[in-house]
């Protein structure tokens, strides 16, 4: 099950290995790392539960899309690259992996961890979490503007009355979220979960600053 997977480090372990592995992609161009963290990636996500695994794949699928059609260009005109092609779907699987994995409890607990501000907790809750209420939101008022507008030419001021309905409604939303936390005594405060980095973590979590410093070296 992937909660055994996932339990297997710490959710700090887990933020940090992401963190590590993004960055060393991001800066350097070895093939051979590439290839290598390919294979851990594709062997990890092989024991996984089928459901998370086809999860974890169309996610990947569906954050290729914009980029590969950005860089079309680029292959038309003959300048891209292999390295490209190889880093970008590494990028996307790393966080498509994250996201299906982790829940946004176990990234608030490991930045808590972190020593990050409660300020910046708060913050990254709600908008995490109001995204994707808004994203409903709007297409709930697109369909609704599509039902109500067939066989009739829809005007360009109907985007700015989109975005004005959206704040209003986020304005809606914000004071009845301060009601429902001022009414549970919350008080912007987040606490930090009891469980501790085991040996196991610093473990992996050293080997993966190593393999990432010997990528450095190489490069």
């Amino acid at each position: 099950p992937v909660l055994m997977v996932t339990s297997f480090l710490h959710p700090v372990s887990w933020l940090l290995i992401l963190f590590i592995f993004l960055l060393t992609i991001s800066l350097f161009d070895n093939i051979l790392f590439f290839w290598i963290l390919a294979l851990l990636l594709g062997t990890f996500v092989a024991v996984l539960p089928y459901d998370s695994m086809m999860a974890i794949l169309k996610k990947t699928f569906f954050l290729l899309i914009p980029p590969l059609i950005l860089y079309l260009p680029a292959v038309f005109w003959g300048r891209a690259t292999f390295v490209f092609l190889l880093r970008m779907p590494l990028l996307l699987f790393l966080v498509a992996s994250y996201s299906e994995l982790m829940t946004m409890t176990d990234l608030l607990a490991a930045l808590k961890k972190l020593r990050f501000p409660d300020l910046v907790l708060l913050q990254l809750d709600i908008t995490v979490k109001y995204i994707y209420i808004f994203g409903q939101m709007l297409v709930a008022i697109l369909k609704a503007i599509e039902a109500r507008a067939v066989g009739r030419y829809l005007k360009f001021q109907v985007g700015s009355n989109i975005w004005g309905m959206l704040y209003i409604k986020a304005v809606e939303y914000g004071k009845e979220l301060q009601h429902a936390m001022e009414a549970r005594c919350f008080t912007g405060e987040y606490y930090d979960s009891k469980r501790r980095l085991l040996l196991v973590d610093y473990a992996v979590i050293v080997i993966c600053l190593l393999l990432s410093v010997l990528i450095i070296l190489e490069g």
